[in-house]
């Protein structure tokens, strides 16, 4: 029982002292955890969670990490993580920027105040540069990215 939990647990990234919350739960209802079990199955799940592999998938997907794998597989791990989480990243501030750039072009048609148009226009001039940067955020950890895949042959 405690050897699946602590593999889930492994697998799902979560960090070694997540067992404290089992222990917490059970102790409520005067159940102990068997820590040794628990340990076991953490320790091979943790290692099918910390592959460069799946911190691809993890960073891509903008999920956060428990900074949870064993030092043996860390760096591998952490590199793609962070390789693969400045594209997600990126891409979410191209995505945020562009929706405060709709939402100024719209305030900017529906207006008939001229000094709020020439507001908005400056506001408008200054969000178009913030977008272009945001871009090129973008293009910087996508081509990080690929270079990070053609350097190791990793895949997600």
């Amino acid at each position: 029982r405690y050897l699946r939990l602590g593999f889930d647990d492994g697998q799902a990234g979560r960090h070694s002292s997540h067992v404290d919350l089992h222990r917490q739960a059970c102790q409520r209802y005067n159940v102990p955890v068997d820590m040794s079990e628990w340990r076991q199955g953490w320790e091979r799940g943790i290692r099918q969670y910390c592959t460069p592999q799946n911190g691809l998938n993890e960073g891509r997907a903008g999920r956060s990490y428990a900074n949870s794998c064993p030092a043996d597989v860390r760096a591998d791990f952490e590199d793609a993580f962070r390789v693969a989480k400045a594209v997600h990243d990126a891409r979410a501030a191209v995505d945020r920027e562009n929706r405060e750039m709709d939402d100024l072009l719209r305030k900017l048609r529906e207006t008939e105040d001229r000094d709020e148009a020439r507001k908005l226009e400056t506001e408008i001039s200054v969000k178009r540069d913030a977008v272009r940067n945001a871009e090129r955020r973008l293009r910087d950890a996508e081509r990080n990215y690929d270079f990070y895949i053609y350097e190791t042959g990793v895949r997600g």
